[in-house]
């Protein structure tokens, strides 16, 4: 009986480590306030990158349209009121078809 008493403390003793080790694996590691502030200014410094990247294309692109506009105004007015005059035209049509399907799409899903 003492053997079987003795093995069975051994086997609550190993199973009491594994479990602290299991606790242990299981608990992510608290970041420190020096460890915070240093992923915060990380997030900020990509967040500041990807602004100014997109703010870049932004102004590429603009620039780009401008110009293209700025061509198409002084080479071919006559092209660029035409295409003024019908979108001023199909817009509205458009829109109201666009319109028209979305209520029938909806109409047909509460259906």
């Amino acid at each position: 009986m003492n053997k079987q008493n003795k093995r069975d403390k051994d086997l609550l003793t190993r199973l009491n480590q594994d479990w602290k080790q299991l606790d242990q694996l299981g608990s992510p590691p608290i970041p420190t306030a020096h460890q915070m502030q240093e992923q915060l200014h990380l997030a900020k410094a990509a967040k500041r990158k990807a602004f100014q990247k997109e703010l870049g294309m932004f102004v590429i692109t603009a620039l780009i349209l401008l110009a293209v506009f700025t061509t198409v105004i002084f080479q071919a007015p006559k092209i660029f009121l035409i295409i003024q005059v019908s979108a001023l035209v199909l817009a509205p049509i458009i829109f109201y078809i666009l319109q028209k399907s979305k209520a029938k799409q909806e109409g047909s899903i509460l259906s």
